[in-house]
């Protein structure tokens, strides 16, 4: 309920800011030369289907179908229509229980940090569109999920236990599209629709697979260069 809460409430905020742009805005015309830095927040929805697997004393994984997700992204149009896109995303896996007989019992969390390279196309830009530029990407990622134990029950007085979590790397790819509305030639608004296949070949958190997509909305600046 939080995430789609979340959700709601963000394209809410970003519907509004969007109608309220003015004709006296400055008009963008071409993003050569542009670099934009930004937020997205959303949701990852996870599409696997397979059993979940334990081993390691992990016993339990609450896995999320739907995840908080949070991305940083970086853009740099060396043409009007194309750009380097460069990001890292941090989205929520769900719970996870460790179990030992000489340690006790350790709770945690588990989540999934793509980051991803590749290249954004903006078909309009600099021909038709000034202020509302959709725009398709894909490339590739480094992908580390990991677990993390913040805390539990410990057996015996004089038991202890390293809290250090647990980690594994995969690379993989992702496509997707999105639209950006600019407020002024400064600020602009941008939605995102990304999918990640992410795919072990171990089991961490439980599963192997954590691939799905990334449904996010947030703010830009640009520092154009001129």
């Amino acid at each position: 309920m939080k995430v789609k809460a979340t959700l709601v409430i963000l394209v809410l905020v970003i519907s509004s800011a969007c109608f309220a742009q003015t004709e006296e805005a400055e008009p963008i015309r071409g993003n050569k030369g542009n670099q934009i830095i930004g937020i997205r927040l959303g949701i990852y929805h996870f599409t696997t289907a397979e059993e979940s697997i334990f081993g390691d004393n992990l016993v339990f994984s609450g896995a999320h179908e739907n995840g908080f997700a949070a991305e940083f992204f970086f853009n740099y149009y060396f043409l009007d229509q194309l750009a380097l896109e460069v990001s890292l995303a941090n989205a929520n896996r769900g719970d996870i229980l460790f179990e030992s007989d000489s340690i006790g019992r350790l709770f945690g969390s588990a989540n999934v940090y793509p980051m991803a390279v590749g290249l954004k196309f903006t078909p309009v830009s600099g021909i038709i569109s000034e202020k509302f530029q959709p725009y398709f990407f894909g490339g590739g990622s480094l992908v580390i999920t990991r677990e993390i134990f913040e805390g539990g029950t410990l057996y015996g007085p004089y038991t202890f236990y390293d809290f250090d979590s647990k980690s594994r790397t995969d690379v993989g790819w992702w496509a997707g599209g999105g639209i950006e509305s600019y407020l002024s030639r400064k600020i602009l608004l941008s939605s995102s629709f990304k999918y990640y296949s992410i795919e072990y070949s171990k089991y961490i958190a439980g599963y192997k697979d954590h691939s799905g997509y990334q449904i996010t909305v947030g703010i830009g600046y640009n520092f154009k260069k001129n």
